[in-house]
This record gives C-alpha cells, structure tokens and sequence, in this order.
C-alpha cells in the first residue's frame, strides 16, 4: 500500500513522552500562593520561547505540538510539614504573548480546556525539592508549539477546618520577567480580577506525550460561499484505523484528500493557477505524497461530506512521524469555477495507547 510506504519512508523513532520544567532557574527560591492560600483563583503564565527552549534542552529536538498529561510542583524550605487534600480544579491553555493582566477571564487567548475537573489532591509534605503536588490530567490540552501556555488553579477549600491559609513554601522563582508571571485573588475561586506579579511563578514540571492533531491555515469557497472543513477524527497511533472526515462542502463532488510529510510554505501552490487557470488563493498546504479519490454525499450547497478511512501498519516506528493533510472538492458552481479545497490538519503519530 503506497501509504505505508509513505509512512515506513519518513518514520523516525522518538520517546514517546518526556518532562520539562518552566522557569527552569539554577537557584529557585520559596514562592506560596496557588495551593496553599486557602479559597482562590490562580494563573501563571508560561512564555513561548521559555517551553520551547525547555523542550529543547531535554530532547534536544525542537518543540513541535505535545499533550501535557501531568502537571507537578516541588517542596521548598520548612515550612512544608502540613500535608492536606486540596480541593481545586485546573484548566490549562493558550495565554496571550503580552502576559497576563489583572482580569483572570481576559487572559486566555483561547478557551481553555478543564484538564483536571474539579476533585480532592494531595499535597504531600516532603523534603526541598521533592515532588509535594502532582496532578495527572485525564483531558489531555495539546499545545501548538507556538503560544505561550497558560495554568489555572480554582481552589475551592481544603481539608483543614474553615479551609485557610496554611504555610506550605513551594520552589520557584522571583526574578522570571519574560519567562513567568502569576495572578492570585483569594477568597473566591470564580474572582473576576486579581493581583499580577511579574516574573514570579512555581517551578512548574510538564509531562507531555507525543501525538496531536491541529488545524492549520484556511480553506477556500465552494458553491454557496461555504468554505468546506476538514476534520481529522482521531490521533493516529499504530494499528489504528484513522479517520478522515470532509463537511461543508458541495454536494455529489468529486474530492480528493491528499497527505504529505511537510507543510512547508513553498510547497503550498496555488491550485487554480497549476490547472492553468487564475489564481485563486485556494492553496495545496502538502506536497501531496499520496492522494485518495471519493465522492461528496447530502445535499444542497454546504451540506456534502465524504469520508475516508485507513489502515495505519501495526509497527511503531514511525511514532512521532508529523502527517499533514487536505481535502480538495471539485466544484464548478464555486466562486473560481474549479475548486474550493478545506484547511489543512497537522497530525503527529502518537504512541500505541494514545
């Protein structure tokens, strides 16, 4: 099958999962708030360049887009005795390349996602340095390698009597401007606003798995002005049957999805002008390696799908592998008279087990 051959070709074997710490600074000095502060809402702000060059720096690969499935914190000096169930919720996502400002809401550059709902976890006393707070995170947020990330904490109380403010350091940093900032409101985890510190944050430990799918760049106009779209349905991992979904587009057309091994930009064409017409804008976001022919179903403008679905091969060797594809949907009623074609999906292969 050509596409295995496309895949046996590109693979190339990486870890499947690995841990950074964001800031990660030579001396980290005793930070509070967040945790141990009693009820209230919590954000620290991670910049880009900080995660990128974390992830750097511990696979020696450059960053690409990752899930992180685990959040933890470290113990700082005494005191760090008390040990209590924390009553919090966490949300990660996308922050704002300009930080964070007093309004917690304001802060995200897209919704969130709600990694650990809301549930008691431990903080556990310890040594400095040890790990006193660790978080698996059953909603996995991928991160697109590019924004800033951004942590919320809501906590709701704690197992002491009246849930205070209880002494409990954490390892962090004071001097992280450009690289972490924070803002805390106590005495309610839904505060609208807060108070911003710059460059002071926890030491943050990431733990993150391979695989991802986003979206990438924008489709162009089939009849009726509708832009189709096309959605990857599932991460693919191997062994897996991955399935590819177009929707939105013109009815009872021909389509083709196309996959490729890069999205580079010299590499998206114009698809109008290399059938010998004018440009048009509708763009081939892949060098298109392989191609698959099928027809839209549904009816009326707008309301044609098409599906596609493959036989990933069961060897794990192309763990890691980014795949980059598209749909293009023949169309004579569209605005160009060609074509309209989706936007393109960024998948990266992730291990067996998702």
């Amino acid at each position: 099958m050509k596409f295995a051959l496309l895949l046996s070709l590109l693979a190339v074997a990486l870890p499947a999962q690995s841990q950074f710490r964001v800031p990660d600074v030579a001396s980290p000095v005793d930070v509070n708030l967040g945790i141990a502060s009693g009820i209230g809402r919590y954000q620290q702000w991670f910049s880009a360049l900080a995660v990128q060059n974390a992830i750097l720096a511990q696979t020696g690969n450059p960053a690409e887009p990752i899930r992180f499935t685990q959040i933890e914190f470290f113990a700082g000096l005494p005191p760090t005795s008390q040990a209590a169930l924390i009553d919090c919720e966490i949300l990660l996502g996308h922050g704002k390349f300009s930080g964070v400002f007093g309004t917690f809401d304001t802060n995200w550059d897209s919704p969130p996602v709600i990694v650990r709902p809301r549930t008691n976890i431990n903080l556990v006393p310890g040594p400095t340095g040890s790990v006193c707070f660790s978080v698996p995170l059953p909603t996995r947020f991928t991160w697109d390698a590019f924004r800033p990330v951004l942590m919320e904490i809501r906590v709701y109380g704690n197992s002491l009597p009246g849930s205070p403010s209880f002494g409990f350091n954490f390892r962090g940093s004071t001097t992280s401007i450009g690289t972490t900032t924070r803002i805390y409101a106590g005495g309610s985890a839904g505060a609208i606003n807060g108070s911003v510190q710059q460059g002071v944050g926890m030491v943050t430990r990431f733990t993150t798995r391979q695989g991802a799918t986003l979206p990438y760049g924008t489709g162009c106009p089939g009849d009726g002005g509708f832009v189709p779209v096309a959605e990857v349905l599932e991460i693919p991992q191997p062994g897996m049957i991955w399935n590819h979904r177009v929707s939105n587009a013109a009815s009872q057309r021909l389509c083709i999805w196309t996959i490729g091994g890069t999205n580079t930009t010299p590499l998206q064409l114009d698809l109008t002008q290399l059938l010998g017409f004018g440009a048009s804008g509708c763009l081939l976001r892949n060098e298109a390696v392989n191609t698959f022919t099928t027809t839209t179903v549904g009816g009326g403008a707008g309301g044609g799908l098409a599906t596609l679905t493959l036989q990933l091969p069961a060897t794990g060797g192309y763990v890691g592998l980014s795949l980059f594809t598209q749909w293009v949907v023949f169309d004579p009623l569209a605005q160009n008279g060609v074509l309209s074609v989706t936007n393109g999906n960024w998948s990266i292969v992730s291990p067996v087990g998702g």
